[in-house]
């Protein structure tokens, strides 16, 4: 597990993005271990965590290409917004880091949000 205590960063982000909030699961080598999951989103948690934690490792081994590429620093988080869900990860290693998602129609003050992911890992 990369983050120390998975309560209380399931409460800050709360705070910030309240019932908007879907999931919030560590992941390392072995794989994606789910933390908080909001009944709206157990179906789909259930059937495609595999997947996603196949797609987050090989988004943290592509870490460095990008902070060469952009040329701006290290990478904090990438985020992906799609119709129902917008994903946000922050990979701490090559094989770990933290998955959060919220409902798309969310309106998140990013600085604090994804701040408020940082401290906790």
């Amino acid at each position: 597990m990369v983050i120390d205590d998975a309560d209380a960063l399931v409460a800050a982000l709360r705070e910030v993005a309240g019932d908007a909030l879907r999931v919030v699961a560590t992941y390392d080598r072995d794989g994606y271990d789910p933390v908080y999951v909001a009944p709206s989103a157990e179906q789909r948690v259930r059937s495609q965590a595999e997947r996603v934690h196949d797609e987050l490792v090989l988004q943290g081994l592509g870490r460095g290409h990008l902070e060469d590429l952009f040329d701006a620093g290290d990478l904090q988080c990438s985020i992906h917004r799609f119709d129902e869900v917008t994903a946000f990860h922050f990979a701490s290693g090559e094989f770990s880091g933290l998955f959060v998602s919220v409902d798309s129609e969310a309106d998140l003050p990013l600085a604090t949000f994804s701040e408020t992911c940082k401290e906790h890992l």
